[in-house]
């Protein structure tokens, strides 16, 4: 008789989707401080640059990746993707949410790093598992904080792709909209027009910033599809 893998319901993408559509939805009832705005804008373009810096330095199925960002932790791909998700927690303003996600990460994520790190075992052996010993699976340890000076070791631009830049600029767009919503809603939900009209100049500037990365990331995105459909 033949089997059939269930798709677990919390994959990554979903992990995602789930997490800015109750980012986006708390984001009214939620008043966070300035303090709070800056350290999301900071996990989010450090999650930003890590994802940047990690598919710059990945060659993937052809070499053991050890080198740089690498050389850190075992999967800083997934690093990225944590701050990045984290950062809309942090920008909605929603301590629940923020508490939840951690758990939702490994939850999600699990899973698929256990069977990207058995294929590495199976390819690679005791390479892989010696690397394994001493680098740490997706958050800096101890032994992390000497090799941040390799951080760039093996990095090449003209591995990332215009895909991977359209959804960076994506992102970013996702985290301006967020701190939108709290500027309009400040006031409670009965002075939303008049909150619009005190702040209209300062809400434009940053509502066309954030529609300018939108479509700046269809675009690449765009590209990349074309550049791929005429190989």
């Amino acid at each position: 008789m033949a089997t059939h893998n269930k798709k677990q319901f919390l994959d990554r993408s979903r992990l995602r989707d789930i997490v800015l559509l109750c980012a986006f939805v708390s984001a009214p009832f939620c008043s966070p401080s300035k303090p709070i705005l800056i350290i999301g804008f900071f996990l989010l373009a450090y999650g930003c640059f890590a994802h940047l810096v990690a598919k710059g330095v990945l060659i993937r199925n052809i070499v053991l990746c050890n080198r740089g960002l690498y050389g850190i932790v075992r999967h800083p791909y997934y690093l990225a993707s944590y701050l990045i998700d984290l950062s809309f927690c942090v920008l909605s303003g929603n301590y629940v949410l923020m508490l939840a996600y951690p758990f939702s990460f490994f939850w999600a994520y699990g899973p698929t790093m256990q069977k990207e790190e058995e294929f590495l075992a199976s390819e690679y052996g005791d390479d892989f598992r010696q690397y394994a010993s001493e680098v740490p699976q997706v958050f800096p340890g101890r032994r992390s904080i000497g090799r941040v000076k390799t951080f760039f070791e093996g990095f090449f631009f003209q591995r990332v792709t215009w895909k991977e830049c359209g959804r960076l600029t994506r992102f970013c767009s996702a985290g301006i909209f967020i701190t939108l919503v709290h500027d309009v809603f400040a006031d409670g939900l009965g002075n939303v027009s008049q909150r619009v009209l005190v702040h209209s100049a300062f809400n434009a500037v940053f509502f066309f910033i954030a529609i300018a990365l939108y479509f700046a990331s269809l675009a690449l995105i765009g590209l990349a599809k074309r550049k791929r459909f005429h190989r």
